[in-house]
């Protein structure tokens, strides 16, 4: 990692900066003072929720990827969304630096929390449920962390992120551990939080760590390095607990979105970040300016590929994934592809977030809760496992699965001839089922090559800004990893850089 500098307010008052004369200030918390009892330390567990809960995977994904076409509001968008992905890119330096925090974070909780000792079963029980939450947190965060960052998932010898589970000094100066090595430590966290929530009894919740968020987070950093047995039966132990619907319904599926308690939410969302007008981030506004309305000044709009798959599903299938993605107020160009003004004639406005109900005012028209374990990636996981393993009717069996919950006119499970044919099934799916979750860019590099799939965006959408390219394909190396930033090379020397940036 780079020279860490502590800029947050709940670290901030964990430490004392020491001169040659080790002056301590009055205003300066040691641990001791931080944490002096076991409320302190489930209070603590606050700031590392806080650091973990970032949409900046989602903003990349959206603007990098064939998600998004150039809204009206944008200009000429941003250099990632033009495909300018260097070390200097913003947002590689805040995945970066963001997960990398995450983990620090953790650190400094787990070093303050060692210094109190609980008394009685009560207090017993909420210490062990707080340092599970921290475990699990941390390995959701290195999960992503090298999701980003590792040169191969596929490759356990491949260049990934710093492991490190101590505090580190200003001139920490660390080496890239190995793919391996990032899947054991994440690994190693993900047994303690489920040792630690199991003995203090902790209940699920949809807003906090769970035994089912400690199982999610296993299938999906197995499937991120193939490690299908452990990503299945994980999968597995989270579908035991929930279910998509057999019968789709609209309205229950905008429930999910909406954040409307409701048999939808329930059975679609294992967890996610409560956002709310004090805590998180507003994440309808990576896409629309005010809210998710023509209306709403839209900066990133549903692309032209994305829609046209939605739009051929909702007439062939009655999906309805298409008009809970997209705003009734959309403006759709007829004629789109010969339209001389594609930009303000055919406004597919992002509808995925359309704001919290009850959250008032402006803030509430593009604040959302950000989903992250969902059902239907369970299901997607399985079907994963089920293709690597060339059980390809299984494949089918899971894709129908999702498909029985979004089509109104029900389909025979789909089949397949190979196992690639099978992948790029279940890529396609993925692109649909979970865009704007920040999931295509992590899909396109670890699935890609072996699909044959890279960045596909449709020319209309090519046609809207001044680029030297539209589309990625699988090799590139963009699709890869992303860079190591220019920051963290310049702090730390020991850190090598990724391929060919």
């Amino acid at each position: 990692m780079k020279k860490i500098v502590l800029t947050f307010a709940a670290v901030a008052m964990l430490f004392s900066c020491q001169d040659a004369t080790e002056i301590n200030q009055p205003s300066e918390f040691s641990f001791d003072v931080a944490y002096q009892n076991v409320d302190d330390v489930k209070t603590g567990v606050y700031a590392v929720y806080s650091q973990t809960n970032t949409t900046a995977g989602i903003q990349f994904t959206s603007q990098f990827t064939d998600e998004c076409g150039l809204g009206e509001a944008s200009g000429n968008g941003s250099d990632t969304h033009r495909l300018q992905l260097n070390v200097n890119n913003t947002f590689a330096n805040a995945l970066f630096s963001g997960y990398g925090g995450a983990v620090r974070n953790a650190n400094i909780f787990f070093t303050g929390a060692a210094g109190v000792t609980p008394e009685g079963a009560d207090e017993e029980a909420l210490y062990n449920e707080a340092l599970g939450e921290v475990h699990a947190l941390r390995a959701y965060a290195y999960t992503q962390w090298m999701a980003y960052f590792a040169q191969d998932l596929s490759d356990r010898n491949s260049l990934a992120v710093p492991v490190f589970d101590f505090i580190p000094a200003v001139d920490y100066a660390p080496e890239r551990n190995t793919v391996q090595e990032v899947y054991d430590q994440i690994l190693s966290d993900l047994e303690e939080a489920e040792r630690l929530l199991t003995l203090s009894g902790t209940p699920y919740s949809v807003d906090f760590v769970s035994l089912d968020f400690v199982r999610a987070c296993r299938a999906r950093a197995a499937a991120y390095v193939g490690d299908y047995a452990t990503a299945s039966s994980n999968a597995q132990a989270v579908l035991n607990n929930f279910s998509l619907p057999s019968t789709a319904s609209e309205s229950d599926y905008r429930q999910v979105w909406e954040d409307v308690a409701g048999a939808g939410t329930a059975n679609e969302v294992v967890f996610k970040f409560n956002n709310t007008l004090a805590v998180g981030s507003s994440i309808g506004q990576i896409w629309n300016t005010n809210s998710s309305s023509v209306a709403g000044s839209p900066l990133y709009e549903v692309s032209r590929r994305l829609f046209n798959i939605l739009e051929s599903n909702e007439a062939n299938f009655g999906d309805i994934r298409r008009d809970v993605y997209v705003d009734p107020s959309s403006l759709i160009s007829p004629d789109y592809d010969n339209d001389p003004n594609p930009r303000f004639n055919d406004i597919i406005v992002v509808d995925k977030y359309p704001g919290d109900p009850s959250i008032p005012g402006l803030v509430g028209g593009y604040t959302n809760d950000q989903k992250v374990f969902r059902t239907a990636e369970m299901h997607l996981i399985l079907a994963e496992a089920a293709a690597d393993a060339n059980n390809l009717s299984e494949v089918g069996n899971q894709l129908k699965e999702i498909r029985d919950a979004r089509y109104t006119s029900q389909e025979p499970a789909p089949s397949f001839g190979t196992s690639a044919e099978a992948l790029r099934e279940i890529l396609n799916e993925r692109y649909i089922e979970l865009a704007f979750e920040g999931h295509r860019y992590i899909d396109l590099k670890r699935l890609g090559r072996e699909a044959n799939q890279g960045l596909d965006r449709n020319e209309t959408d090519c046609s809207l800004y001044p680029s030297a390219e539209c589309d990625l394909p699988p090799s590139d190396f963009r699709l890869r990893a992303l860079p190591i930033p220019a920051a963290e090379r310049r702090a730390n020397s020991n850190i090598t850089q990724n391929d060919d940036y």
